[in-house]
């Protein structure tokens, strides 16, 4: 094979392979990836709680008598585990399963449920024990990660209120970097075993509509970084181009010296 076809066939691989071309990319999907759906009445707007969240928890009777106070022997007997107590409140953490541990009423089911209704399901439970309970409940150690478009500007984002909306967390870092592809958002949520995966387009005022959703704990948000063509050559491709060229030249050299001792 001569050697022009050889270095031609080199140069259209490096090409077409975009793990070489773009090495620092991540999260790539196949051409043919299909993305999830959110469901037709739109991105929800509330926060849902989810497994590992961890709940800050007032329990109270309406005249103010604190049910915390009087089941924390509980707690000090060992019976309840994990379960931070005071007259502020209980710290107790959402499971793997989406159940928590609760004094008096045990393991309640919350997840997928909004802060009121977690609230409201409380109060229910918490009214065979005391005439009319009142329940407050936060959520303290949501976070998500976001990736602006530039590898060297993720960042770790806390939730400052009850919900956080997609724009909301690009915004505190600092919007979509200049390098980023704005019609090429990924939301990451879930089992990262087997994620649920979202495509979001905010380079149209439509896709202002998904940018609105509520973000839950443990989101990724990745923007799909755009990089100069000729600054992606000259930093991947032109070292191998280099080396490659060098050695084709010192094959041609050697075949040619043979060809005419020959």
């Amino acid at each position: 094979m001569p050697i022009q076809r050889i270095v031609m066939l080199f140069i259209i691989g490096l090409f077409t392979s975009c793990s070489v071309f773009n090495p620092s990319v991540m999260l790539r999907t196949r051409k043919d990836f299909q993305f999830d759906q959110f469901s037709s009445t739109g991105p929800d707007s509330s926060y849902r709680i989810s497994p590992n969240d961890i709940l800050h928890v007032r329990i109270l009777s309406n005249n103010g008598e604190s049910l915390v106070s009087m089941t924390s022997n509980l707690n000090n007997s060992g019976t309840n585990t994990g379960q931070g107590t005071g007259q502020d409140g209980i710290q107790i953490q959402v499971e793997y399963d989406g159940t928590a541990k609760f004094p008096l009423i045990g393991r309640v089911d919350l997840r997928g449920k909004t802060r009121r209704e977690a609230e409201d399901l409380l109060q229910e439970k918490y009214s065979y024990y005391r005439v009319d309970p009142f329940v407050t409940l936060r959520i303290t150690n949501r976070k998500v990660i976001v990736f602006p478009g530039t590898g060297n500007n993720a960042q770790i984002v806390d939730f400052t209120g009850d919900n956080m909306s997609l724009l909301e967390a690009l915004a505190k870092v600092g919007g979509i970097s200049n390098t980023g592809k704005a019609k090429r958002i990924k939301l990451i949520r879930g089992d990262l075993k087997n994620p649920k995966v979202y495509k979001i387009n905010l380079s149209t005022l439509e896709g202002m509509k998904e940018a609105d959703l509520a973000l839950q704990a443990g989101d990724i948000i990745y923007v799909d970084p755009y990089e100069d063509p000729a600054q992606l050559f000259n930093r991947n491709i032109a070292p191998y181009l280099t080396i490659f060229t060098t050695i084709a030249t010192i094959v041609t050299s050697v075949a040619l010296i043979i060809s005419l001792t020959k």
